[in-house]
């Protein structure tokens, strides 16, 4: 399917069905309506002209981009999405780059629409899928892709499409409250780091990292700020400023005429292929402001969420007793804190301590972070001495990551090396991370699509690992509770059983009534 977008709004869109060689116009509704495989490119920039006219959208739907991300094992693919659009690999499946430069342009709306042009590029579209589909088939990522990815897709396109209901009275006082918390959060920590009265740049924060003495050739600045501890919580106030930071831009970027937002949703969004939203990118809002979100008329919210979530997955894909004894025994990181590591009541330093570990710190590394947060040397050998096979089954994955170059998840999802030789620290963690995080994905898609087949079950925004909807019943979230932790003892071959909850989407709002004649 080809089509050019009416880029005024006024709902003069075209649509191009092209089969057997033959271009031919078609309409919105007989698009939706299409039983087979609607294979097209840049989805998102008609989806909301598809469901405005005909209130859905096809039933299958592959952008061939989106394919090709999905399947290529290589992360720059995904990173020069946003600089590259189709024609740039039109060429290789027989487009002349007169053809590329000419279709471009008409889709840009830069040209007037020509069918000759039009039925070249979609020639070597077609050609295009098919091949995609044949290196899917050779890297064991089809079965995945149209069985997992191709239904979330429609899931969340459709979701999105319907828009999310943005509470615009509420709007104006939240983006009040983020800038006055932005700029005290702002001077306070320019105060205690000696930083500029700015929001950090990228470049600040390594020189900063570089002046504390820490290392920068095998490890991301993302990588320091979250797992490894910082003199005065430099890492946690950087993190926590930037999030701030991007709050306010979010919410600033709503309007308040309108009492509803339709984000663009990247649904192979990460290496991993996490869901990420964009324009807006909701999902960065912290929980003081998600207020704004609100149901619609009849219908209540609810928030569902994975309990210990990288634990249970690291548990059950190394077999390893003490981390499945753990995470079945309430919450690993505050056991973890109180029992092996004498941080009692420290549930965030156990949980930074411990996923430092999880992902690849070097031992050394790892004690010398511990005794920085005041845990005896000997206590956190002995602690990270008790997961010896969670740490044959990380070494396993090295192993397989340098022999074969590549590694990947319970179901596809691979991740390709760029270089060679010995790995390197980073290339470990990243090996680790793609099946840890890789098989994150893959269980919430799957709880994903079995709450969204639930009847009383409307989609509203997904956040990493957990999912914010709307339902009518009081029984809804205890079912959706159960497809969540379903889903995750299926994928994880019952290694371990599956937990989530129901918990605040939002903080709660304080409220005050006037006091009784009694209390008076």
């Amino acid at each position: 399917m080809l089509f050019t977008r009416d880029f005024t709004g006024r709902g003069a869109d075209s649509f191009y069905w092209f089969h057997d060689g033959q271009l031919q116009e078609t309409d919105a509704a007989s698009v939706v309506g299409f039983a087979g495989i609607v294979v097209c490119h840049d989805f998102w920039m008609i989806r909301d002209a598809l469901f405005d006219k005909t209130g859905t959208l096809p039933r299958t739907i592959v952008d061939v981009d989106e394919l090709r991300i999905s399947i290529s094992g290589v992360p720059e693919d995904r990173l020069a999405r946003e600089k590259r659009d189709v024609t740039t690999h039109l060429g290789q499946y027989g487009a002349e780059q007169e053809v590329c430069d000419a279709y471009q342009k008409m889709f840009n709306k830069g040209v007037p629409f020509d069918g000759v042009i039009a039925a070249q590029a979609a020639t070597a579209l077609g050609a295009m899928y098919l091949d995609l589909c044949t290196q899917a088939f050779a890297n064991g990522e089809f079965e995945r892709f149209f069985t997992v990815e191709v239904p979330a897709y429609r899931v969340l396109q459709l979701s999105m499409s319907a828009g999310i209901s943005i509470d615009a009275a509420g709007l104006s006082e939240k983006r009040c409250q983020a800038e006055h918390d932005y700029f005290l959060l702002l001077k306070d920590y320019s105060a205690k780091h000696d930083m500029p009265l700015e929001t950090p740049s990228r470049r600040t924060i390594e020189a900063k990292l570089l002046l504390e003495g820490f290392e920068l050739d095998e490890v991301s600045v993302e990588y320091l700020l979250e797992f490894v501890p910082h003199d005065r919580d430099f890492g946690g106030d950087t993190m926590a400023l930037l999030a701030l930071d991007t709050a306010r831009r979010v919410l600033g970027s709503l309007t308040l005429t309108s009492n509803s937002t339709r984000p663009v949703v990247d649904v192979f969004g990460s290496r991993t292929s996490r869901v990420q939203l964009r324009s807006p990118s909701l999902q960065n809002i912290p929980k003081r402001y998600r207020s704004i979100i609100s149901a619609h008329d009849g219908a209540q919210l609810s928030y569902v969420d994975f309990d210990q979530f990288e634990v249970g997955i690291m548990a059950a894909l190394s077999d390893d007793e003490e981390l499945k004894r753990l995470y079945a025994a309430g919450d690993m990181y505050d056991l973890f804190a109180n029992t092996h590591l004498d941080l009692v009541g420290n549930r965030k330093a156990a949980k930074q301590l411990f996923l430092s570990y999880a992902y690849g710190m070097s031992r050394k590394a790892l004690v010398d972070a511990a005794s920085s947060l005041g845990v005896d040397r000997q206590k956190a050998k002995e602690a990270f001495r008790l997961f010896q096979r969670y740490e044959d089954w990380k070494k396993s994955v090295w192993a397989e990551f340098q022999r074969t170059g590549r590694v990947t998840t319970v179901f596809g999802n691979h991740y390709r090396r760029s270089g060679g030789g010995q790995l390197t620290g980073k290339e470990q963690r990243s090996a680790v991370s793609q099946v840890v995080q890789g098989t994150a994905s893959l269980i919430f898609k799957r709880a994903l699509l079995a709450a969204a087949s639930m009847s009383d079950v409307r989609v509203v925004l997904p956040m990493h690992d957990a999912l914010l909807f709307e339902h009518t019943l009081a029984e809804t979230p205890d079912r959706v509770v159960d497809a969540f932790e379903a889903a995750m003892t299926d994928v994880l071959s019952a290694r371990v059983t599956g937990k989530a909850s129901i918990s605040d989407f939002a903080e709660r709002e304080l409220t005050f009534s006037a006091p009784r004649n009694s209390e008076l």
